[in-house]
């Protein structure tokens, strides 16, 4: 946490750009950490608020279509050579790719908002081959507000925004009942369909 903290003191928006790259490429570093004390930095004025949003966003863009791109070009490959002592056949992986086709843009935009799966729903995407155009405009539609959440608190909580660090199950959980709104909703307007 220093570490993140110190990078973003000194180098500002860029070291927000990289981390959160990183971040969304599949590395465990926490964005709560990262994005929470972007939001106190903002509290300070040494970030701005809209910015900071979109360069969180950018990041998190960035880090998705790099993450997606490495499912794209070789995941599929990698699956099918390793997996079949597994079970993972050639026909299970046309299961998926149909799911895919079917749920994908509702599974990248709710995935992005669920911690722990966010930084991982670009792979399946890629591997899958889902629509690069839809999934870009899901991933957006699911990174913005998991950003505008975690900067809007750190620079509510300014000093204390370690605080935001206490409440990581009651942000996922949260995350999670939104989330099966979402999924309800959503197949509540498709049985009606």
């Amino acid at each position: 946490m220093d570490f993140i903290t110190s990078l973003l003191t000194e180098w500002g928006y860029l070291a927000l750009f990289i981390i959160m790259t990183l971040e969304n490429m599949n590395i465990p570093i926490p964005s709560e950490i990262v994005l929470g004390f972007a939001g106190f930095l903002v509290f300070k004025g040494v970030f701005a608020f809209w910015p900071t949003i979109l360069v969180g966003t950018a990041a998190g863009l960035t880090g998705s279509l790099l993450s997606y791109w490495m499912g794209y070009k070789g995941g599929r490959k990698i699956l099918l050579k390793f997996s079949t002592k597994g079970g993972l056949t050639t026909k299970k992986l046309i299961a998926a790719d149909s799911w895919f086709q079917n749920f994908g843009g509702l599974a990248v935009f709710t995935g992005r908002l669920l911690p722990g799966i966010r930084t991982f729903i670009s792979l399946p995407a890629g591997i899958a081959q889902y629509n690069l155009r839809k999934f870009i405009l899901f991933s957006i539609a699911g990174t913005v507000p998991w950003t505008m959440l975690l900067v809007y608190i750190g620079s509510a909580l300014g000093e204390n925004w370690e605080t935001l660090l206490l409440y990581k199950v009651e942000i996922a959980a949260g995350a999670f009942l939104f989330v099966g709104m979402i999924i309800i909703i959503y197949r509540f307007f498709r049985k009606q369909k």
